[in-house]
């Protein structure tokens, strides 16, 4: 469990109103009713009671505090439990539930089941406010409290529960305060890219592998970079110390021994293991079982999530302020459509009753009269009936106010990136309700190595868009793009789909871009396997900063580097051996350029 504190809205008192009608709101027809609870009088009039109390205390200039309490995905609490662990969290914070006026709202239309807790920090008998100071703990901490009496799996957090003496003890967590001691570069990745540095990576199985080699009694420099080679790293001389790299990275600034854990400083490891020794060739080429790769980090999924979220909620106040325009023109057109039609109405009639009346001081014959107020009467009927079809047309026609569903459609369809993203919420709430479908197997695909749940990118910012069309899929969110009509490719947002096999070279390319710009340098390709072979030869023959996590596949990419550099290495000496002789050469056509051809790339 997971608790968040928002920041202050700014607003003053009028929050109340605005937080809780925003977390009581469902934006999908379809998606489950809110669960509410408040200990006010009502629902309705919550906001103007919360007010109220919070004009007792003159210096409070916010007494809004709004937190979210959220479970892990696939948890699914009952609603005891839900309001349970509100209740616990308000204790947690110095705002005892019953003092407190607060508003309970349980969300289950996301990935994650979680409670929007809207309080009012005055105090309800004294009037006096109280001041949360480090929420963030306190709530944490209650977290943790929470897992252990609910039975839920244990987040990480500031709080850590522990085994002492065969009891779970709730305590600071000693490796997370180590986290935030590491180089400030790794603490920058981590926070604004949201990539696990190498730092963070080398303090984790590599640290407690090598700790459990250095307890052992025969110890040796063998094996401590035995330990690290498992994780594809090695330990090297920097200056007067040591250093951790990544194997076969060296464009990573590498992390110093001693920060990621004291006993690996060098005096320590000298003093333990004797002089400073290289490693042996057997352990420098031996395959690593697991590698450094820059991978997403916990706090990065959530922040996204978080992210969507936002969108989505201003995506719905965008269309609650179109809606009413809509509203205001439609309503505005219907009055002066009723307007005309009463109008004619009325002109058919008095039409009509002058035709009478001219028939009745006519002087014709009583019989001739009768047939003359049938033919009358008939055409007034056709008239009338003929009037009422093209009314009921006109009407049908009369552009209507959009609902949300249309409205989100006609956005996702212009590229609006929000638009998108409520799409695949909806998608993903009613893959949720049914057993989702049978994927089909073999298709070819380019993913993130971890599998992240990122959503297609607007196809407004993908860079290697040019001189393509795209539509989105209303049902899913899925955006195909498209060449001449024809569908090319897919972008589903967790991987890039091809369906064919028979896809041209360009195509591969603009995909392997796409799936570059989302997911960054690390991929998996799954496939027929001429579908592998084509995108590590696209990836070599661009120079594509681009690594695989299939061993497989990155090792044929590797062979390829090679051979292209072998190929370098012989059209350079061709050249050297060419500039002797200026005049047997003098003719010969300039080297072509790599180009990407129908049949594939031209060899580098």
């Amino acid at each position: 469990m997971l608790a968040k504190v928002f920041k202050k809205c700014g607003d003053g008192r009028s929050s109340f109103r605005s937080l809780i009608d925003y977390v009581t709101r469902t934006d999908d027809v379809h998606a489950p009713e809110t669960e509410t609870f408040t200990n006010c009088l009502s629902l309705d009039t919550a906001h103007a009671e919360m007010r109220a109390v919070a004009t007792r205390s003159a210096r409070v200039h916010d007494p809004v505090f709004h937190f979210v309490v959220s479970w892990r995905d696939g948890e699914q609490p009952d609603q005891a439990q839900v309001f349970e662990a509100g209740r616990a969290a308000l204790d947690a914070l110095g705002m005892i539930p019953d003092e407190h006026q607060h508003v309970f709202a349980i969300h289950r239309d996301t990935d994650n089941v979680h409670l929007h807790v809207i309080v009012n920090r005055v105090n309800l008998e004294t009037g006096r406010a109280v001041h949360p100071g480090l929420s963030y703990l306190k709530l944490d901490r209650c977290m943790r409290e929470l897992e252990l009496r609910q039975g839920w799996q244990h987040d990480p957090g500031p709080y850590a529960v522990i085994e002492r003496d065969g009891q779970p003890v709730i305590e600071r967590d000693r490796e997370r305060k180590e986290r935030q001691s590491r180089p400030a570069r790794a603490r920058d990745m981590e926070a604004f890219r949201g990539m696990e540095s190498l730092a963070t990576y080398a303090s984790g199985d590599p640290k407690h592998d090598v700790l459990a080699a250095l307890v052992q009694a025969d110890a040796t420099w063998q094996d401590v970079h035995e330990a690290l080679a498992r994780h594809g790293l090695e330990l090297r001389i920097k200056g007067q110390g040591l250093a951790i790299y990544a194997k076969d990275r060296e464009d990573l600034t590498p992390v110093k021994a001693s920060s990621v854990h004291e006993q690996l400083g060098k005096g320590r490891l000298e003093k333990c293991l004797g002089p400073w020794e290289e490693p042996i060739r057997v352990i420098r080429v031996s395959g690593a079982e697991r590698r450094y790769l820059e991978r997403e980090i916990d706090e990065a999924r959530t922040a996204r999530r978080e992210v969507r979220a936002r969108m989505r909620a201003e995506l719905r106040a965008r269309y609650d302020g179109d809606h009413a325009s809509q509203r205001r023109e439609y309503d505005a057109a219907r009055r002066q459509m009723q307007t005309r039609h009463q109008s004619e109405y009325r002109a058919l009639l008095e039409r009509h009753r002058h035709v009478r009346e001219r028939i009745r001081s006519s002087g014709l014959p009583a019989v001739e009269r009768k047939a003359a107020y049938s033919v009358s009467a008939f055409e007034r009927a056709r008239e009338l009936e003929a009037q009422r079809e093209q009314q009921a047309m006109e009407r049908e026609a009369l552009r209507r106010p959009q609902t949300y569903r249309e409205w989100v459609e006609m956005m996702a369809q212009q590229g609006g990136e929000a638009a998108i993203v409520q799409l695949r919420g909806w998608a993903y709430t009613e893959r949720r309700r049914r057993k989702p479908p049978q994927e089909p197997e073999r298709r070819n695909r380019i993913t993130g190595v971890f599998g992240d749940d990122t959503d297609p990118l607007p196809p407004k910012r993908a860079h290697v868009m040019e001189n393509w069309t795209w539509r989105v899929n209303m049902a899913t969110g899925n955006v195909d793009y498209l060449r001449q009509g024809e569908r090319q490719f897919t972008d589903e947002g967790w991987g890039i789909v091809f369906d064919s096999d028979d896809a041209q070279w360009d195509t591969m390319l603009t995909g392997l871009l796409l799936a570059r710009q989302k997911f960054g340098p690390h991929i998996d390709v799954s496939g027929s396997e001429d579908f592998r072979e084509r995108t590590a030869v696209l990836v070599v023959a661009y120079r594509l900063d681009i690594t695989f996590g299939d061993d497989a596949l990155e090792a044929r990419r590797q062979q390829l580097i090679q051979m292209r550099q072998q190929r370098e290495r012989a059209r350079e000496a061709q050249k050297a051996r060419s500039a002797t002789q200026p005049q047997r050469t003098a003719s010969r056509s300039p080297e072509p350029k790599p180009g990407l051809s129908p049949d594939g790339p031209e060899r580098w």
